[in-house]
């Protein structure tokens, strides 16, 4: 054993960790700054934590009992939460690294977790208190380290692109509305004549949202926390059991009577997700919230994306924290689960992540209900379905927890209407005094009643939205068909006009009232440790909107309000919400393709692109009738439902498809945790066939989702018991009938959605093992593992032969078509066998977030020449350099089955115009790349109309490209807040010019 020399003796690290964690005991024995954060409203935070080496060299513990902190070894049984450190190096390390770097050394491997990860998170938050200054510069040098790696990135000789981005912002096409029959009320529907100068409003709202920090709220902790600590949560102060979904709607409607009235300025829409009037990041202690906990102090200054946090709310944080220790979705399966297997799968993060310990919110809400019948007239449904005199016990509290929630919001509406008349009457500008005053007047309507105009129903939406943000985590939640919900609205305002200038003054305001909504959509940030930047890095919350397609009836959707939302769009390039496109080849125009072309070529990444006729082929295996089919709309990235009607969590299981093909490889080991994973499916040497050693990663495979599986129904199953959702029940068609909640299967259609990550990159690995290993015969498959453990290093040659002799997916190649298809029919045949907590079935798509980037940094050497630590593929796209053809790399695609890819893809393109070419040839030229896509039968398609110079110019340079938004797979993000290897895997991308 190795040890360090102290004072002229020879310490092991077992004695030198012993040393260090008496030094931390002692500190918090002494400094009451220290001592002080063991104590919660609840008395003392009893925990214990254990520090050890996988060799078994360390085995240390730290004990918290009554205040007081001691060092215990080797570590007992039965303690709280475990750090096991690869080696003594790791071990060394973690001591004065911050706590978002500790993290990342989890995200490795380097550090495993066993236990309470809230306990981990409190322990590291005293050791960054103690180790503060020397953590800072360890924090500074790290961010001065990659500055310089970013100015090595110096840009090409040329014109910087962001001035050559702001160009594409100032020139538009026109176009006439003769093609589209839903279109009635504008002339040009391009609106071309508009620019974001005609909205000085709107120009001051984006700057606040681009130039604003988000700041961590505590108000839905803070008033949560508070009623239960008062009412109790598994049961009364009596001692009778709560019913969960009384207990939530009782719950959460107090949150929405406890929150600050806010009412931003110049803006036309009342009210905000947090406190905060610009951006702030709410706080979930009942799900992930307790992940913050290590970072509180330092969250404000980590490298990407840091939360400003005031002193009174890591005090309010910490204090109601030990409340949330136990109750949340991870702790609460660890309990449940007789078999841990599925949840440590899921802490190494290497092969899958459950999204359910985060929340439920992959789904679209009913708002035409709300629209048409108000609150009140939904409390009125509640009550005839009340009167029913079969009505059990359990139906009654459930919707008595339903109506409970419509009264907290219109309590929170209440208070914004007598906010907006507070400030009307101490305003002292006219115009902005008469603002205020309708608003209050509208606030004081709606959502209680019916809306009547477009301000009324964007008023009653987003009050609405608000409302499911108290009762369900910000990520995933989607509005659905904007431009169907909005239209009868926009049709009645123009109605009631008398004259062309009246008619071009409502157009203009319902542009600004839009503009004034996504702006509103963006005033929230999800939640995320410092591992996530590397896991979602950039993700916004992912409010997807979905335009155009066809109605209910199988008719043209797309109407006046779809072209002003793209116009929408357009003038304000964010990041979010999430604008998704469908289009049906036989019955949406050219007029409108172009137009969706256009503004992706404007933004650069937006929206993203459906056609209709696949999504239906792929929908088509659950029966659902034709006319809820048809109105099918995007969720979180890419995925499809029902609106309103489908309980879909389409983004149940993030799952890595490498995963199953290293541990084939490695007979069940995984090499990054170097310990046996999965079944002994064989060593290289006794595969005989091709097939053999397809079907041992099929077999992998299955593990792996079989134990994710399982993880996602406990999940559910305790969604059902913790965290009902009455108010998104009510919004839901078939709850209210049942009256039952959404997470126990309420819902006229249920499901759970998969994603699969990295379908390009094994199917060029295994075509690489079938070519080389079993057609060929050059090489033997333990030769191939060899080199590809080794990375190459001694055998060049072999990776030559991948590089020249194997045909890839998106080459052309009919033969690797064919295999993707056999995988993704395996894949979606796989999860079409299990049923979830609801009595629905599973879903499978193949989109990443930004997950092929953070597999790909844990994945080792793959046999299609991918080197170790690189990212995969975006969704489902081929490797850059499986062809210079285009028209190959959209045909691969193209031909795979949709039937097996019910969740839908994504299908990352970037094309690059040449300078200086005719906007008007580019569009058509990106129009009839899409036409013919669909045409091949292609499902989904987004864009990335940007050029690697101008992304490495925006790297050197971000504080020219504050909103540069890029499609990372399904969703978008500003690039300057990506993590490096975000931004190198874009910039690496295939580009394709534009050959007309």
């Amino acid at each position: 054993m190795s040890g360090t020399s102290f004072l002229g003796r020879v310490v092991t690290p077992n004695r030198l960790t012993r040393m260090v964690l008496k030094g931390l005991a002692l500190a918090i024995r002494v400094l009451p700054h220290l001592r002080g954060k063991l104590r919660s409203p609840e008395g003392w935070i009893d925990f214990s934590v254990g520090v050890t080496t996988e060799s078994g060299s360390v085995s240390q513990a730290l004990v918290f009992r009554n205040g007081r902190c001691r060092v215990v070894a080797p570590v007992p049984a039965g303690v709280d939460a475990c750090l096991t450190a690869r080696d003594e190096k790791s071990l060394a390390e973690l001591a004065l690294l911050p706590p978002n770097e500790v993290m990342v050394m989890m995200l490795k491997n380097r550090i495993r977790t066993s236990g309470n990860l809230a306990y981990i998170q409190l322990a590291n938050r005293l050791v960054a208190l103690l180790a503060g200054p020397w953590q800072m510069r360890a924090m500074e040098k790290a961010a001065a380290l990659s500055a310089m790696a970013l100015l090595g990135d110096s840009s090409p000789d040329g014109p910087p692109g962001h001035v050559e981005l702001t160009e594409r912002n100032r020139r538009h096409l026109t176009a006439d509305a003769s093609k589209d029959t839903g279109v009635g009320h504008l002339h040009d529907p391009y609106l071309s004549a508009w620019n974001l100068s005609d909205f000085p409003r709107i120009e001051t709202l984006l700057t606040r949202h681009l130039t604003g920090r988000p700041r961590i709220c505590s108000e839905r902790a803070v008033a949560l926390t508070d009623w239960h600590r008062s009412n109790g949560y598994e049961a009364r102060h009596d001692g009778t059991p709560w019913h969960p979904v009384e207990r939530q709607g009782r719950a959460l409607g107090h949150v929405l009577r406890s929150k600050k009235p806010v009412i931003a300025d110049d803006q036309l829409l009342a009210g905000t997700t947090t406190s905060d009037p610009v951006c702030g990041v709410i706080i979930y202690p009942d799900a992930h919230g307790t992940s913050i906990w290590g970072e509180l102090d330092t969250v404000h200054r980590r490298q990407l994306n840091p939360y400003d946090i005031s002193p009174a709310v890591k005090k309010e944080l910490h204090d109601l924290f030990p409340y949330w220790v136990d109750r949340n979705f991870r702790e609460q399966a660890r309990k449940r689960l007789q078999d841990l297997t599925p949840l440590d799968i899921d802490e190494k993060w290497v092969a899958y992540f459950c999204w359910k310990s985060v929340g439920v919110s992959h789904t679209a809400p009913d708002f035409p209900a709300i629209l048409a019948l108000g609150t009140s007239g939904l409390r009125q449904k509640i009550r005839q379905r009340e009167e029913d005199p079969c009505l059990n016990g359990e139906q009654s509290r459930t919707l008595f927890g339903m109506t409970q929630m419509l009264e907290g919001l219109e309590a929170y509406s209440d208070a914004l209407s007598v906010e907006a008349a507070q400030q009307a009457a101490a305003e002292t500008d006219p115009a902005r005094k008469s603002e205020l005053t309708r608003l209050s007047h509208i606030c004081s309507r709606v959502p209680r009643n019916p809306a009547t105009t477009l301000h009324e129903a964007l008023q009653s939406i987003w009050v609405t939205w608000i409302g499911l943000h108290m009762e369900n985590t910000d990520t995933g939640l989607s509005i659905g068909r904007l431009d169907q919900l909005l239209q009868p609205f926009f049709q009645s305002d123009m109605q009631g006009c008398s004259s062309k200038a009246e008619q071009d003054a409502t157009i203009k305001d319902a542009m600004e009232l839009c503009c004034a909504f996504f702006l509103r959509l963006t005033d929230h940030m999800p939640m995320s440790p410092d591992i996530g930047n590397y896991l979602f890095g950039g993700s916004p919350s992912d409010q997807a909107i979905t335009l155009g397609g066809v109605t209910p009836d199988g008719e043209d959707a797309v109407c006046d309000m779809t072209y002003l939302l793209l116009k929408v769009t357009e003038m304000l390039s964010i990041h979010d919400p999430n604008l998704n496109a469908r289009i049906h080849p036989d019955k949406n125009s050219d007029t409108y393709i172009k137009r969706l072309c256009e503004v992706n070529y404007t933004t650069g990444a937006t929206p993203s692109l459906h056609n209709d006729l696949a999504v239906a082929a792929s929908l088509a295996k659950h029966g659902y009738p034709e006319h809820h089919a048809n109105d099918w709309c995007a969720i979180g990235c890419v995925e499809p439902t029902l609106t309103g009607r489908h309980a879909g969590h389409t983004g149940s299981i993030l799952m890595n498809l490498v995963a199953g093909l290293e541990m084939a490889l490695h007979n069940g080991t995984h090499p990054l945790i170097g310990t046996q994973l999965g079944p002994r499916t064989g060593p290289p040497d006794t595969f005989t066939s091709f097939d053999a050693f397809f079907d041992a990663w099929k077999t992998q495979q299955r593990f792996l989702i079989e134990n994710a599986v399982t993880l996602n129904n406990t999940y559910a199953a305790l969604h059902a018991e913790m965290r009902p959702t009455p108010l998104l029940s009510v919004l839901m068609d078939g709850c209210l009938n049942m009256a039952q909640d959404i997470t126990q299967g309420g819902a006229r259609y249920n499901s759970s959605g998969s994603s699969n990550i990295g379908l390009a990159d094994v199917t060029d690995s295994l075509m690489a093992v079938k070519k080389l290993v079993f057609d060929d015969k050059r090489i033997t498959l333990d030769e191939f593992r060899e080199a590809i453990d080794t990375e190459f290093a001694e055998t060049p040659r072999i990776r030559e032969l991948v590089r020249n002799h194997v045909p890839l997916f998106g080459s052309g190649n009919d033969e690797a078509v064919h295999l993707c298809n056999d995988i993704t029919h395996f894949l979606s045949t796989t999860y079409h066998g299990f049923t979830n907590h609801r009595g629905g079935p599973y879903t499978c798509g193949f989109w990443s977030m930004s997950q092929h980037v953070a597999y790909g940094t844990l994945s080792g050497t793959l046999p299609s020449g991918r080197l170790a630590g690189k990212a995969f593929t975006p969704g489902l796209t081929p490797v850059p350099h499986a062809s210079t053809n285009y028209l190959d790399f959209i045909s691969d695609v193209a031909k795979l089955n949709p039937v097996h890819m019910d969740n839908n893809i994504a299908f990352n393109v970037k094309l690059v115009p040449k300078a200086g070419e005719d906007r008007r040839k580019i569009i058509d030229t990106m129009a009839a790349y899409v036409k013919t896509y669909i045409t091949l039968g292609g499902m989904q398609m987004q864009f990335n109309v940007v050029d690697s110079r101008t992304l490495k110019d925006a790297m050197a340079h971000p504080e020219n490209y504050p909103n540069l938004i890029v499609r990372i797979s399904g969703y978008n993000a500003y690039f300057v807040r990506l993590n490096h290897a975000q931004q190198i895997e874009l910039i690496e991308r295939a580009e394709y010019g534009m050959v007309g």
